[in-house]
């Protein structure tokens, strides 16, 4: 690796077993840690712990002296009780100064105490925090504008309340993608340069993401023969990871210079594909936007995990189980139970209601489905295998945009139902459901016979579908009892009727000015149906707080909506953090800056 410039990291995630969490699907791994298990270690007690990690650690690096950091899994996943961590690192730290002084460690962040933090950087060893970037998922290209409430206060993912002053560390951004993208055709370079820029929060100088197929075969047993992804048919390639040249060519280039001519990958897309290449690439980065957003705005929070959730496969539950989720960015995107409430009260908000974010679905679907149209009429004849295959991805994810486009919709009109009692938002929940069904049957179609119905990336026993006819199955099931709720259901008198639906009408815009003196910040707000309020949102650059608001007010000399942030609220510990809302006198809103052009919050020094 090293005479190919490639740094190699060891990732040590286990150091005593104890059950739960820790079997996944290795056959045998449930059973009593004293019991010998072909494969796994057998025999570590509390006595001997500590005694056994040191030493088998000091014999690795002994086998291979060149590994330039270890990444450690530092809490109780890994089979430590609580109150053996701090004690179990203060010895592991110790000895890893004494023998390799200059080795990098890479921290989880996930549940690390302060102490151990200190711990380790106070006996001067060369140590990163490493923390997911957004889930165990692949969300927006952004650090998430709020996380969600039920894991807004500890260290489980995103920057939490590691970005402190005075500065002791960097941080590790881990773009934790292989819950998400683990088999479908992935390309999108807008995406890459702004996550890259992203990645330089708290001086950032590092990341990573996960490649392709990184969770195939997981829950398998160990010795399964690997299993084939395409049928014969249609595999065009000698190792499967060649199909995936475009995610790295992107990652690779991008990351190292955001600046790299569009014409590096153009040129491959015209020389696999021809004439065809152009309109193929363009479907490609459209259709690489279409995960990202399920994970952000239509997604079940309980699918957080790898191991829980697969948004290329997985139909997000029924609908009533849907229907009750949070999503994974509830700054921006307002949820269809929030969304279902806000309408029955009047509400305004600015943030991305699920119509909206259903609009955006079906005019992605559209855009991915007209290139398409255009690439295969442009190959003509008999194109190739890797041109089909790619048709089939891009089809099968506008077939995903289709789906969520309704789902959402659906989701809305169920807790108009549930909320009000009336029965005419319950029949349309069930015709946008029955929409997203036909839509899950054109990912049906277009995955064809070109897949395996055997695609193996996660444990089949906790709900991984092998294929989309699988999920289809279940989401029939599903629909077939959501219709028997309705016939049970009995309207509640007087139930008012409301839409799912927004007021069509052009959006306000907002641009936001440099921050004046005293914390000023001022905004230049256009709306042609008027202003009815702009707001500023602030918090200190720490995921454990809540954003504070302050009324913008319209300074009839400049034109510009101002506000300040209290002097007092700055502190030497944090940078502060700040985006504007806005709604006019329609009830349409937008938060400013616009996510969809850049990082949707400004960060400002302290």
């Amino acid at each position: 690796a090293h005479e190919r410039g490639i740094a190699v990291t060891a990732g040590i995630w286990d150091h005593i077993y104890r059950g739960g969490v820790q079997g996944g699907g290795i056959p045998g791994a449930s059973q009593n840690a004293g019991q010998r298990v072909p494969g796994l270690v057998w025999g570590v007690t509390a006595d001997n712990l500590v005694a056994y990690n040191k030493a088998a650690l000091r014999r690795f690096l002994e086998v291979f002296p060149d590994i330039d950091a270890i990444q450690f899994r530092m809490h109780d996943e890994s089979g430590l009780k609580k109150e053996e961590i701090e004690p179990f690192w203060h010895d592991v730290f110790s000895d890893i100064k004494r023998t390799h002084p200059n080795l990098r460690l890479d921290l989880r962040a996930k549940e690390l105490p302060d102490a151990v933090i200190d711990d380790a950087l106070n006996l001067g060893l060369h140590a990163k925090i490493s923390t997911k970037y957004w889930m165990e998922q692949m969300g927006l290209p952004f650090h998430p504008t709020h996380t969600n409430t039920q894991d807004q206060r500890n260290r489980r993912h995103s920057y939490a309340d590691l970005l402190r002053y005075p500065q002791r560390y960097r941080v590790h951004w881990q773009l934790w993608s292989g819950g998400t993208t683990r088999l479908l055709l992935w390309g999108d370079p807008d995406y890459v340069r702004r996550f890259a820029s992203s990645a330089r929060l708290y001086d950032g100088d590092s990341f990573e993401i996960n490649e392709m197929l990184a969770t195939k075969m997981l829950g398998e047993p160990h010795d399964e023969k690997p299993l084939e992804i395409l049928n014969p048919a249609y595999r065009f390639y000698d190792y499967e990871f060649e199909r995936y040249w475009q995610f790295y060519r992107l990652w690779g280039r991008l990351t190292y210079n955001p600046e790299t001519p569009a014409e590096v990958w153009e040129h491959e897309f015209t020389a696999r594909f021809g004439a065809a290449g152009a309109p193929l690439s363009k479907a490609l980065q459209l259709a690489s936007q279409v995960l990202p957003r399920i994970v952000a705005a239509s997604y079940r929070y309980s699918n957080f995990p790898t191991t829980r959730g697969w948004a290329e496969m997985n139909r997000q539950g029924s609908l009533p189980e849907y229907a009750g989720e949070q999503g994974s960015d509830i700054q921006q995107f307002l949820n269809v139970r929030d969304e279902a409430r806000r309408i029955v009260a009047g509400g305004d908000t600015a943030m991305r209601r699920p119509d909206e974010t259903s609009r955006w679905f079906a005019h992605t679907a559209f855009g991915i489905l007209a290139q398409v149209a255009l690439a295969e009429k442009t190959a003509g004849g008999d194109p190739g295998r890797e041109f089909r295959t790619t048709v089939t991805d891009l089809k099968i994810l506008a077939g995903l945009a289709q789906y969520h486009a309704e789902r959402l919709l659906a989701g809305v009109c169920y807790n108009l139902y549930k909320d009000t009692g009336d029965l005419g938002s319950f029949d349309e929940a069930i015709a946008f459901e029955k929409s997203a069904l036909d839509a899950w049957g054109r990912i049906v179609a277009a995955a064809g016979d070109v897949y395996s119905e055997n695609l193996a990336f996660g444990a089949h026993a906790v709900g991984f579908s092998r294929y989309w006819k699988e999920e289809q199955q279940l989401l029939a099931g599903n629909f077939e009892q959501l219709q028997a709720e309705r016939r049970k259901a009995v309207a509640k008198p007087g139930a008012a009727h409301f839409s799912p639906h927004a007021a069509a009408g052009p959006m306000p815009s907002a641009r936001l000015l440099p921050v004046g003196p005293g914390l000023e910040i001022a905004a230049r707000v256009t709306a042609p149906a008027g202003v009815k309020w702009v707001r500023l949102r602030y918090r200190h650059v720490t995921q454990y707080e809540d954003y504070l608001t302050a009324e913008m007010t319209l300074d009839a000399k400049s034109g510009n909506y101002t506000a300040r942030i209290p002097a007092g609220f700055a502190d030497p510990k944090w940078d502060l953090m700040y985006f504007v809302e806005v709604v006019d006198n329609n009830g349409a809103g937008r938060m400013f800056p616009d996510l969809e052009m850049e990082t949707p919050y400004v960060v400002v020094g302290r």
